[in-house]
């Protein structure tokens, strides 16, 4: 075997002089149709032409290498390779030994999942790797991270459950309590409920018979029976009485005769007296009149009378006095709806007197400063990107794209930096007979409720490609870049239709565009690429 190490192991210029690799020139220029017979036979050929395959002649890195498919097999006439061994991961272990495991590829052998002790042994690696002891398993290891991590395939197969999953790894270690997601069940189990119930009264030091008018709906929420209570009608008192029948009537409880709350002289006059009693300004009942307040007051019917909203309470007791925006939080999915994302900007600039020539200034900083909120809302509906809020929001004026310091490329698209204007006229230069759109389409994560608009869409042979630079990836300029980026491209793999390409930080910097042409190339883009782009 030393002599195979031998040609894992030469420099670049020594591999690209071998006999055999000069076969494989002809045959990657279309001047030869097939390799010598038993070519692939001999280890070393097999060696020689697939390191100089992917390290020469594609220019991958390290790390690219595991990740490649069956469709740069074919582009670099390595199917004989492929037929010798199987498979690509037992290829590149073959001509890598020892450099990658299983995770480094981009799926882990057949039935990998089958054996839970190589479940187990993966989850210890990510563990120690991360610093989590076993017996904190329950408190930091929650199905996004499980994900992350890529387990995803064990998950499905414990019902997407972290405990279940977690219970057959280490049986009888934990108890379904310990973990910061109750399973969805336990919320229908009066026994297991009962128990918890008690369990809570012992901390508490509240006696059961005192429970009816010392448990609030603030203290089952603390104790996680939210569950629970919205099978109850978010009712305390409902939940206390299915536990215990017959050890409570309906009078030992604060209770209100049906419909109190649909009188809004009720309301308003509930409302008013905590304001009167808590001394709270006029200014101030957004932010202060909120659902822990309420449930804290013991308000939870009138929150189940307005949808469990504090903003529609205000609205019914103040009918337009308040603007959305002034509350601590809005209502779920508000922000999907491009009419309120417009009329919250129009509000907040009118309030403002803030006219035409100083909108362009409402920036990230801007908001940081005068109203964070806005930001978040930004980032997931527009890109973090300020500008195009703005053009929306106020589509009466006629904004130039130097008013927000855009670039503009060399055939009129928009772009937000210099290193993005740089790969933009690249890829217009250099993709053959190709359309390259900026920024021209919208998809939606729906798990984590983000927008994405990829930098480019590239449209060639029918094929599509989605490349997106990440100027800022591990950089702290922004505080959740990077967290979205891996979010961002995770999703953008898993779109069937598309080739993703990313485009990082160091891709960019490496003098000449090389190594931006190596992973264009090994996606299947084709390039007309000069040699100023090269060297």
């Amino acid at each position: 075997m030393d002599y195979l190490n031998y040609y894992r192991s030469i420099c670049h210029s020594e591999l690209s002089e071998l006999p055999i690799v000069n076969f494989y020139k002809e045959i990657i220029s279309g001047k030869r149709k097939v390799l010598p017979p038993g070519t692939w036979e001999k280890g070393e050929n097999v060696i020689i032409i697939v390191r100089y395959a992917l390290e020469v002649h594609l220019g991958l890195k390290k790390e690219q290498i595991p990740k490649i498919n069956r469709a740069v097999i074919k582009e670099q006439k390595l199917w004989g390779a492929l037929n010798r061994f199987k498979s690509i991961p037992k290829l590149i272990q073959f001509v890598y030994p020892g450099r990658y495991n299983e995770f480094d590829f981009s799926r882990v052998p057949i039935n990998y999942w089958n054996n839970t002790q190589n479940i187990r042994d993966r989850l210890e690696w990510h563990l120690q790797k991360e610093g989590i002891r076993i017996e904190e398993i329950p408190q930091k290891v929650n199905y996004d991270l499980l994900i992350k991590w890529r387990f995803s395939n064990p998950l499905k197969r414990y019902g997407d459950s972290p405990f279940r999953l977690i219970d057959t790894l280490y049986p009888g270690v934990f108890k379904e309590t310990d973990f910061k997601k109750i399973p969805y069940h336990y919320a229908n189990n009066s026994n297991f409920l009962r128990e918890q119930f008690l369990e809570m009264l012992e901390r508490e030091n509240i006696s059961l018979e005192d429970a009816p008018k010392k448990v609030t709906q603030q203290m089952l929420i603390k104790y996680r029976f939210s569950a629970a209570l919205k099978t109850h009608q978010n009712s305390p008192s409902k939940l206390i009485l299915s536990l215990f029948p017959g050890s409570f009537s309906a009078d030992s409880f604060h209770m209100r005769p049906n419909g109190y709350w649909k009188d809004i002289s009720n309301v308003k006059r509930s409302i008013m007296d905590l304001i009167e009693k808590e001394g709270i300004a006029e200014e101030d009942v957004p932010k202060v009149i909120t659902k822990k307040r309420l449930m804290q007051e013991g308000l939870g019917g009138l929150l189940n009378e307005y949808n469990g909203s504090p903003i529609e309470i205000v609205n019914a007791v103040f009918p337009g006095k308040y603007d959305i925006t002034e509350f601590q939080r809005v209502p779920n999915q508000y922000w999907h709806s491009q009419k309120n994302r417009v009329q919250a900007l129009r509000t907040f600039c009118e309030k403002r007197k803030i006219g035409r020539e100083s909108l362009p200034l409402l920036n990230r900083a801007y908001f940081r400063k005068h109203f964070p909120r806005f930001i978040s809302m930004v980032d997931r509906h527009y890109d973090s990107k300020f500008y195009r809020w703005i053009m929306e929001s106020f589509p009466e004026h006629t904004f130039q794209p130097e008013e927000f310091n855009l670039l503009v490329g060399i055939d009129g698209q928009l772009c937000d930096s210099k290193e993005e204007l740089a790969i933009h006229n690249f890829l217009v230069q250099t993709i053959v007979s190709a359309k390259v759109e900026r920024e021209s389409q919208r998809f939606m994560n729906n798990r984590y409720e983000e927008v994405y608009i990829p930098d480019w869409v590239i449209y060639q042979n029918h094929r599509k490609f989605i490349i997106e630079y990440f100027g800022l990836y591990g950089s702290n300029r922004y505080k959740t870049y990077t967290e979205k980026a891996d979010r961002k491209m995770e999703f953008f793999q898993s779109l069937k239709d598309y080739e993703f390409i990313a485009i990082m930080p160091d891709d960019f910097r490496e003098k000449g565009f090389r190594r931006i042409v190596s992973l264009l190339i090994s996606k299947g883009v084709q390039l007309n690429v000069h040699s100023s782009y090269c060297y």
